[in-house]
């Protein structure tokens, strides 16, 4: 159980967030802090047991049973150093730390290993939006997965999905600060709901160093962790766009320096895609045209709904507030090019008008 001390923090960041009075309640009768996390967990969602946030009727499955993919490792190039799951397995996990990486936009890094970690949060609703059945928290492979201690690859056959870290570039301060990417953030596979047919992309915050983490130690500390995993399901359940969480784990043996020694935590997230205008930053800083174009063509492919979901170029009469504008044509064939020079669009400039329309 956590420390007192832990408890008025948790308390004082929960009366600090003025659109979560609502948890106010929660905080009236003694409670240990892991069972306090379990409650306002349970409060963001008024959904009955048998139906997802956005209403649909879900079962659930397990764990071993939910439909998996890596489709963004299968498609788009990794790390050179190491190239397969099996030359990042084969390296000591020291060896997965920073280093520049190019012509690429992932590398494969698994989880380092948590011990003795303790569960202290589950979003009911995020199991139900993921499409994991009820209870299905309380088994070894659950508490495995979400402290890092488990991966879906077997090294015996090199066959499964394994873990990868993304590669993007970003700004900092104002200024472009280069490559950036996932320095704590590890994702461990792609899922979809068997019922709604939703898919996401589960990751763990707080698993350790990868070759993005820079100067940093890959680690997260419980109090940011408890603020990411309420403030993201409390979005959700305002129906505000947001990552979501899935669930907090307490990593006693990891302390991890800040201002003072913190105790450590990760947090299972999970996102529709974990995409990022940065990820085309860094390839555009680096004039990287090539990895440009896949990425796009993987978003268009694999995140959007295919080429000919994209608006079609605006008339030349069209205002803001036209039909036209609000409601484009589509269905544009990918091949074709709109417009006349010097102003042609082919389908990469529809994509960028998706984008910038969302």
């Amino acid at each position: 159980m956590l420390h007192d001390s832990l408890y008025k923090s948790i308390k004082a960041l929960l009366l600090s967030v003025t659109s979560y009075m609502l948890l106010r309640t929660l905080l009236q009768r003694p409670l240990s802090s892991a069972s306090r996390l379990a409650k306002m967990t349970a409060h963001f969602s008024s959904n009955t047991p048998s139906s997802s946030s956005n209403g649909a009727s879900v079962a659930g499955v397990s764990l071993q049973d939910l439909p998996k993919s890596n489709t963004f490792t299968s498609n788009l190039p990794p790390d050179p150093e190491f190239r397969t799951p099996s030359d990042s397995h084969n390296a000591p996990r020291q060896d997965l730390g920073p280093h520049m990486v190019k012509g690429a936009l992932y590398t494969y890094v698994r989880p380092e290993e948590t011990l003795d970690p303790e569960i202290l949060g589950i979003s009911p609703a995020a199991m139900r939006d993921i499409g994991i059945q009820a209870g299905e928290e309380d088994t070894p492979e659950f508490k495995a997965l979400v402290a890092g201690n488990k991966i879906y690859w077997d090294p015996s056959t090199e066959k499964g999905i394994y873990p990868w870290a993304q590669c993007y570039g970003g700004y900092q301060f104002g200024s472009w600060a280069g490559q950036l990417g996932d320095g704590r953030a590890i994702s461990l596979f792609e899922s979809t709901n068997p019922s709604t047919k939703t898919p996401y992309e589960i990751q763990l915050k707080g698993a350790g160093r990868t070759p993005y983490s820079r100067f940093a130690d890959g680690k997260a500390v419980l109090r940011s962790s408890i603020r990411e995993f309420i403030v993201s399901e409390a979005l959700n359940a305002l129906h505000i766009p947001s990552t979501r969480a899935l669930s907090l784990t307490l990593a006693p043996k990891s302390k991890v320096r800040r201002e003072r020694i913190e105790p450590g935590a990760i947090v299972a997230r999970f996102a529709q895609s974990w995409l990022r205008i940065g990820t085309f930053d860094i390839l555009r800083a680096r004039g990287d045209r090539k990895n440009i174009r896949k990425l796009a063509t993987y978003v268009a492919e694999n995140v959007y709904s295919g080429w000919t979901s994209f608006p079609s170029i605006l008339p030349g009469s069209a205002s803001a507030t036209s039909f036209s504008t609000i409601n484009p044509t589509r269905n544009v064939p990918p091949e074709k090019t709109e417009g006349e020079a010097p102003g042609e669009e082919n389908r990469f400039a529809r994509l960028y008008r998706e984008i910038a329309r969302r």
